[in-house]
């Protein structure tokens, strides 16, 4: 029988408590271990008497702890062998069936280097070691990816990726920065993408013809609109291929950008490139001419400023008029 989240989580916790030879650990102290560990994830702590029914219930079907008994009659617990582990994810046999075809599909979709991107390969492996019945340790992550989970836009995720899958319009409530008030919008939407640990919605909006982008934590409500779905003209795969984040005008044509590196810095530019189309233009002893075509929007900007004087920008001018318009303000400011 699976078990729910809370009972997963201080069963992680008394696993290692058991395991530990370093100190004793009475039910106060598994108490408290629990608890602690219920704090960090926001969850409402336990009681005495549900750290009793958890050890009745491991020394019973299905999991068969056995205590030390010296130090069990001391009111101790640790386990005979402290080498033992709980086995918390246990699979039935259709289940491992199952879940060893969607690994297969999953590798077989995603077999490419170029989409062997880290995410793929963590949730591959980490599927992988649970149909092999190895031990997790959720307590203690191996990897951390870049996310925001107070990030108030998470809530719309779910339901804007099944309209987007379904064909499903949508109205939404949505508040820009500049706007007291939030407005009211009829949208067809499109794609889902992260930047800068936030979430954005590319739809079609009722009588506008260009792609908006709408951040999620903007959105206040969201409901089902009966109207037929207006299927996107955009390719969204090349769509994002000239820019850097999300903003992007109708009249933000892609230009040469020309960018004077040094070499202090290069080696991290060279590495993670603005672009994929970047290539070098001259380089001598101090510094690196490189160039590649790009539209010039405030993502752009931030990340060249992100460089400090590590950077200059040689063209376009108007970009270059730009970044100092900016450094001078910066400059002003703090004198």
């Amino acid at each position: 029988m699976p078990i729910d989240r809370n009972k997963m989580l201080r069963y992680q916790v008394l696993n290692r408590c058991f395991q530990d030879t370093s100190r004793r650990y009475r039910v106060k102290d598994l108490l408290e271990c629990c608890n602690r560990e219920m704090r960090k994830y926001d969850l409402n702590p336990i009681s005495v008497r549900t750290i009793q029914k958890d050890l009745q219930d491991l020394q019973a079907e299905p999991y068969n702890v056995l205590f030390d008994p010296e130090m069990k009659e001391q009111y101790y617990y640790r386990y005979c062998d402290t080498s033992y582990t709980l086995e918390l994810l246990k699979l039935t046999a259709p289940d491992h069936d199952a879940l060893t075809r969607t690994i297969d599909l999953l590798r077989e979709r995603y077999c490419t280097l170029d989409e062997q991107n880290p995410q793929w390969q963590w949730m591959l492996t980490t599927l992988q070691a649970i149909a092999d019945g190895r031990p997790l340790d959720t307590a203690q992550p191996y990897v951390s990816f870049e996310n925001n989970s107070a990030f108030a836009g998470n809530a719309h995720f779910a339901t804007l990726l099944e309209s987007i899958i379904n064909r499903h319009p949508v109205i939404v409530r949505y508040k820009p920065y500049q706007q007291p008030e939030p407005a009211e919008l009829k949208i067809h939407p499109y794609y889902l993408k992260q930047f800068n640990s936030r979430w954005f919605l590319f739809a079609a909006a009722e009588g506008h013809d260009t792609i908006m982008n709408l951040a999620l934590d903007r959105i206040l409500t969201i409901r089902q609109w009966r109207h037929p779905y207006r299927e996107p003209e955009v390719d969204f795969q090349s769509y994002f291929a000239d820019m850097i984040g999300v903003s992007r005008n109708a009249d933000m044509a892609v230009e040469q950008i020309v960018l004077l590196v040094s070499n202090q810095r290069y080696p991290y530019v060279e590495t993670k490139p603005f672009s994929e189309h970047q290539r070098i233009l001259h380089h001598d002893g101090q510094s690196h001419t490189i160039a590649f075509p790009m539209r010039v929007n405030n993502e752009l900007v931030a990340e060249i400023l992100s460089f400090g004087a590590d950077i200059e920008v040689l063209q376009p001018q108007h970009l270059r008029q730009r970044i100092a318009e900016t450094v001078a303000q910066m400059q002003a400011q703090y004198q």
